[in-house]
């Protein structure tokens, strides 16, 4: 019985691992947008502002957000940079939304205003390189690109209400 039941226990475990490397040979990088930006809180310093990430992840099985390395710049001058380190599980086969919490000097954002030059919305640009432990690809960096422009008139709405 025992020589019969280890073939069959050995068949058993290559189909199955046969199953998953086809999986992971089939893994694709996921997908990121910015989504969007919401004003937490204000202190004497400056702002907390939390930065939406959607991101798609088209594979069977998750992923690990490992980091995410961001830099914000207002009509061309930097006013933010940093990292964020914080592990985030991002669910198979579908949208997962990552918050990224970043904090906004009142000092670095008085130097850029300078800049402005009476500009009725400012232009920004947000790149950001977003780390995956992504497996059999290993860690796969995304790169994404946001610009707009910075609609102060409703900005100054929120703040007077």
């Amino acid at each position: 019985m025992k020589q019969l039941f280890r073939p069959l226990l050995a068949l058993v475990l290559l189909a199955l691992a046969g199953c998953a490397l086809n999986t992971l040979a089939h893994m694709e990088s996921p997908k990121v947008d910015v989504t969007g930006v919401k004003l937490k809180g204000t202190t004497l310093a400056g702002a907390d502002v939390l930065v939406q990430f959607r991101v798609d992840n088209p594979n069977d099985v998750n992923l690990v957000l490992d980091g995410v390395v961001y830099h914000l710049r207002l009509n061309g001058q930097p006013l933010l940079n940093g990292h964020y380190d914080q592990q985030v599980q991002i669910a198979a086969s579908g949208p997962t939304t990552v918050e990224l919490p970043v904090t906004i000097r009142f000092d670095d954002l008085y130097r850029v205003i300078g800049t402005l030059q009476n500009r009725k919305n400012p232009e920004y640009a947000l790149d950001a390189d977003l780390r995956f432990d992504v497996p059999v690809l290993g860690e796969v960096t995304v790169p994404v690109t946001q610009t707009g422009k910075v609609p102060v008139d409703r900005l100054l709405q929120q703040i007077g209400r």
